[in-house]
C-alpha cells in the first residue's frame, strides 16, 4: 500500500476524499471507481479490500476514514437528489449524464495510442451491449420494486443489485447508482431504505438494506481481486470494456422501467421549460466533470514534478 495513515492530517484528507466518493456513489452517472482513480486512492482501495488478510491493520486504518467520508457525502446529498427526481426527474438524470460524458476523456486517456484490434473492439462492444441491455431488460421484465411490493423475488433482485453495485463501485467508469437505476432499485435502496435505517427506522427497511449490503460485500470481495488481476495483466482491453460500459450506461439511465413507470417523461412533456433546464443540466454536468479532471491532473503533475526533483 502506498498511502499510510501516520497523522490526523492524513486521516482528515482521506475522509475528504471519501466524502467525494460517497457523493459519487449516490449520483447515477458518476463512478465511485473513476473518482477514486482521479483522487489517487484507487489502487490502495483495491489493495486494502483484496489484501485485507495480508495487511489487516493498514487496510482497516485506510478503509475507516474512507468509509466515514463516504457516509457523510451520501447523507449530504440524498435529500437533494430525492427532490430532484420528484420535481425535475429528466433534467436531474441529464445532469448525471453530463457527469458521464465529462468523465469520458479521463478514462479514454488510458487507451491513448492503443490499437483498435479485434480483442479491444470486442471488449468494448460486449460491455456496451451489457450496459445498454440493463435498461432494456429492466423495462421488459418490469424491474421496479416498491416498498409495499417487496417479496422473495425482490430480495433476490436486491441481492443481485448489491453485487452489481459493488462491481460498479470498483470498476472505473461504471456508476453503481446508474446500475441500480437501470434495475429499478435506485429509489427503493438509495433514496428510501438506507436513509431510514440510518435514522433507526428499521421497520420494512432493515431487511432490504441488509440484503443489499450482503450483496455489496460479496461483489466487493470478488471484483477487487478480479480487477487487480485484469488491470495488471490486461490493462488496455479492460479499459476498452470500461469505456463501453460508460457509453452503454447513458442509454440505460434514460431508458429503464423505473424511469418509464414513474412517468418521468410525462413530467417533462407537461413542463416544456424543463427542456431548457435539461440542456443547462447537461452543460453543468460536463463542465463540473471536466474541471474536476483538470484539477486532479494538475495535482498529479505537481506531485510528479516534486518526485522528479527529489530524485
Amino acid at each position: 500500500m502506498n498511502i499510510k495513515i501516520k497523522s490526523f492530517k492524513d486521516f482528515a484528507l482521506l475522509v475528504l476524499k471519501g466524502l467525494a466518493v460517497g457523493i459519487a456513489m449516490l449520483i447515477p452517472g458518476i463512478s465511485g471507481g473513476t473518482l477514486s482513480l482521479m483522487l489517487g486512492i484507487y489502487e490502495d482501495t483495491i489493495e486494502s479490500v483484496a489484501g485485507i488478510r495480508k495487511h489487516f491493520k493498514d487496510s482497516i486504518l485506510f478503509l475507516i476514514p474512507l468509509a466515514i467520508g463516504a457516509l457523510l457525502g451520501y447523507l449530504a446529498l440524498v435529500k437533494l437528489v430525492s427532490l430532484g427526481l420528484t420535481y425535475i426527474p429528466i433534467p436531474t438524470i441529464t445532469l448525471f449524464v453530463g457527469f458521464i460524458i465529462g468523465g469520458l476523456p479521463s478514462i479514454c486517456r488510458n487507451v491513448k495510442g492503443a490499437k483498435f484490434n479485434v480483442p479491444n473492439v470486442l471488449c468494448f462492444v460486449i460491455a456496451f451491449v451489457l450496459a445498454a441491455g440493463l435498461g432494456v431488460l429492466s423495462q421488459n421484465l418490469g424491474l421496479s420494486v416498491k416498498i409495499e411490493d417487496v417479496n422473495v423475488w425482490s430480495y433476490i433482485l436486491i441481492l443481485v443489485g448489491g453485487i452489481l453495485a459493488a462491481f460498479a463501485l470498483v470498476v472505473p467508469g461504471i456508476s453503481g447508482s446508474a446500475v441500480l437505476l437501470a434495475l429499478g432499485l435506485y429509489e427503493l435502496v438509495v433514496i428510501v431504505s438506507i436513509p431510514n435505517v440510518i435514522k433507526f427506522n428499521f421497520a420494512n427497511y432493515l431487511p432490504i438494506t441488509l440484503v443489499f449490503a450482503l450483496g455489496a460485500l460479496i461483489g466487493l470481495l470478488c471484483i477487487t481481486k478480479l480487477m487487480k488481476f485484469l488491470l495488471k495483466n490486461h490493462t488496455i482491453p479492460t479499459f476498452f470494456a470500461i469505456i463501453g460500459f460508460i457509453i452503454g450506461s447513458i442509454f440505460s439511465v434514460y431508458y429503464n422501467h423505473e424511469v418509464i413507470s414513474k412517468g418521468y417523461y410525462e413530467v417533462l412533456t407537461n413542463n416544456p421549460w424543463q427542456y431548457a433546464l435539461m440542456f443547462g443540466m447537461l452543460v453543468i454536468g460536463i463542465v463540473i466533470a471536466l474541471l474536476l479532471d483538470k484539477l486532479v491532473n494538475k495535482s498529479d503533475k505537481e506531485k510528479e514534478e516534486v518526485t522528479n526533483e527529489a530524485r
